[in-house]
């Protein structure tokens, strides 16, 4: 039987993230371990002064971006038990499988979820201008892992959750390595990428469409990573992605953990220049 017959995606779900490279999941971890998170969380945050009984607590200076306030591992921390269990319960351990046909993981890098924290830090929302991807083309043409992202609060709508250009993951797949500076050499002259990649951010109307285009008859389009405590963002590590601003009124708290494949894991080094190329 192949990992993609018990796979917890149905077939258009899988469809989806193959052409796309990123999905929502809806309600995809277990209600218990994401109320254990977020108790765990929250102890922090209450510790720290930003939350108090069911309220935020923001009486400081709020941030301008690029700043985005304290840091989530000083001031959460990231080796909560409780955030280890969200991402390593059933659900989630199926879906990894299957999405890595049944490799196994590498967790010598990323061996724990992150947790991710945006105070409000943005009258004006504006797209982003951060756009890199996590892990280089590789020359075999395989897919080093996949990144999730889950909501420990609400993130609505130009609250800063993250962005995704869906579909980029497909882009530059000819047969070799390249690392994210040969890649944005190779996108830098296409339309649809001059319009994101600029020097400042782009002021975006609220009820504006996000830029959509197509590069090597691709179709791309952007993505917005909004939701609710216990969706799931499931995105492919070759995926063009880039913090954004939060001009919500609440900060934007969220958890991540990426999965290499192990056994491309030697190649992500040939292709960033860290080992000598294997002889063949």
């Amino acid at each position: 039987m192949s990992y993609r017959d018990i796979t917890p995606l149905t077939y258009k779900q899988r469809a989806a993230f193959e052409r796309d490279g990123v999905i929502c999941l809806p309600g995809f971890l277990p209600a218990d371990r994401v109320a254990a998170a977020q108790e765990a969380v929250f102890a922090a945050l209450e510790r720290a002064e930003f939350w108090r009984g069911d309220a935020w607590r923001l009486d400081a200076e709020k941030p301008v971006w690029p700043a985005h306030g304290p840091s989530a591992s000083k001031l959460i921390g990231n080796k909560h038990p409780e955030l280890s269990a969200l991402f390593d319960s059933e659900p989630v351990r199926g879906l990894i499988d299957a999405l890595l046909d049944g490799h196994p993981v590498d967790r010598r890098i990323y061996r724990r979820p992150m947790c991710l924290f945006t105070l409000p830090n943005a009258g004006e929302w504006t797209l982003p201008n951060g756009w890199h991807t996590d892990a280089p083309r590789l020359a075999s043409g395989r897919a080093p892992g996949v990144q999730l992202f889950s909501f420990l609060s609400p993130v609505g709508a130009r609250g800063g959750g993250t962005m995704a250009i869906a579909g980029s993951h497909r882009l530059l797949d000819g047969g070799r390595s390249l690392t994210l500076k040969g890649m944005r050499r190779e996108l830098a002259p296409e339309p649809y990428f001059r319009q994101l990649w600029r020097n400042k951010p782009l002021a975006w109307a609220a009820d504006a469409e996000f830029p959509a285009g197509a590069v090597e008859n691709l179709p791309l389009r952007l993505v917005e990573m909004t939701g609710a405590p216990g969706d799931v963002w499931v995105m492919d590590l070759r995926t063009f992605h880039s913090a954004s601003h939060n001009a919500a009124d609440a900060p934007r708290v969220m958890l991540t953990q990426r999965f290499i494949r192990r056994d491309v894991v030697r190649e992500i080094a040939e292709a960033h220049g860290w080992v000598a190329p294997e002889k063949s």
